[in-house]
């Protein structure tokens, strides 16, 4: 049932396709607990289950976890009826989706009597479809279509939320939160590159540079493997290492990114060590990261997680890239290895007290404005009923 106007809601429900790996998973795990601690009751449910992050969740009071099966059309017809059944049973202030499938399927919501309140998170900016298949071009054209049905759209990116408003989204249901970051869990640790040499086996006087990115087109590993191949030219000592899972169906261009590594004389520069649920140890043991997405990002996670970290960041120009580094660090053109090369060594030539303060400036500027506690809030505040 829907809380009185104005109030808080004391029970709400946070939908996704899973809780494996990714940055919308992650924001989902750290709202669930931050939300949970101020008194509201939360629910997450899955389509699919089994994903490492549900540990996260395992022993959280005032935390649920719902497991809603349903694959083929047999299936998926039966995971409507199992997402209404618990909407209904549990009576729900808001239900909130994450990512076009959840919140297309969170309408069924409009069928139960007394109905919660319905938002939906748009977690992407500039998207490329030809990056994807028909079935996800299909799927963002519904939900174009479907959203007068939502009674909220909550971006993660200032990008994503000028975007929306430019392609007839409902103005009036338009609104933006950025993404939290859990500053206790990213923070700086001085004992990280020790142990990482540990168990990598990179000197501690190896520069070191991370990508922590899926293997998917967007993210351009190719841009990211050329500056690669330019900095060694310059800097033969300088290692790389890439954290970050497969995409589904993206496998075989997985290959062909390893492929073009092996072709570009990187395997003994770039380590691909493939999905972590420790990225803030790998993150706090880098001299920098980076991001090369050429597209389709809101707010990259992995760019606040390392400022929180003191590590600094050079990305390429997408979704609130700039708005996040500020002046902690560097912000350069999609598909261009030269600039992205030459603001790695930029960051890299720096006097090592200099990056450290940098690194500072970054951690601080993260604090400030992207705390758990005050995202928490934000989305409480959004969820209430008018």
């Amino acid at each position: 049932m829907n809380s009185e106007s104005g109030n808080q809601p004391k029970k709400i429900l946070l939908l996704i396709r899973s809780l494996h790996i990714g940055g919308a998973e992650r924001q989902v795990v750290s709202l669930a607990k931050t939300i949970s601690a101020l008194g509201t009751e939360v629910h997450v449910a899955v389509k699919v289950s089994g994903g490492p992050l549900e540990n996260d969740l395992a022993d959280i009071t005032n935390v649920t976890l719902h497991h809603v099966p349903g694959s083929g059309l047999t299936g998926r017809f039966l995971y409507f009826l199992r997402l209404r059944k618990i909407i209904k049973q549990n009576q729900f202030d808001a239900v909130y989706g994450f990512m076009p499938v959840p919140n297309l399927a969170l309408l069924v919501a409009r069928t139960v009597r007394n109905r919660p309140l319905i938002a939906w998170g748009v977690r992407s900016s500039g998207v490329d479809p030809s990056q994807y298949g028909g079935r996800v071009r299909w799927t963002m054209r519904l939900e174009k279509w479907l959203s007068r049905f939502a009674d909220r759209v909550i971006t993660n990116s200032q990008a994503a939320l000028e975007e929306y408003r430019l392609n007839d989204y409902p103005d009036t249901k338009l609104s933006h939160i950025p993404n939290a970051i859990d500053v206790d869990r990213f923070k700086p640790d001085s004992a990280a590159r020790e142990k990482l040499e540990s168990e990598l086996g990179v000197s501690q006087s190896n520069p070191l540079i991370g990508l922590f990115a899926r293997i998917h087109p967007m993210k351009d590993h190719l841009t990211f493997l050329r500056a690669a191949r330019i900095l060694i030219n310059d800097s033969p000592n300088v290692r790389f290492i890439c954290a970050g899972e497969v995409s589904t169906g993206y496998e075989t261009y997985e290959k062909r990114i390893r492929a073009n590594a092996t072709e570009l004389g990187l395997d003994d520069h770039v380590m691909w060590i493939g999905p972590r649920r420790d990225p803030e140890y790998l993150m706090a043991a880098c001299d920098l990261t980076t991001l090369t997405s050429d597209s389709g990002e809101g707010f990259p996670n992995t760019i606040a997680e390392s400022m929180a970290c003191c590590t600094p960041v050079v990305s390429t120009n997408v979704g609130d890239a700039a708005v996040i580094i500020g002046d902690a660090g560097g912000v350069v053109d999609v598909k261009s290895p030269e600039a992205l090369a030459e603001a790695w060594g930029k960051l890299l030539d720096l006097p090592a007290a200099e990056r450290r303060s940098l690194g500072d400036r970054a951690r601080s500027s993260i604090v400030e404005r992207f705390s758990s506690g005050e995202i928490a809030r934000m989305t409480l505040a959004a969820l209430e009923v008018q």
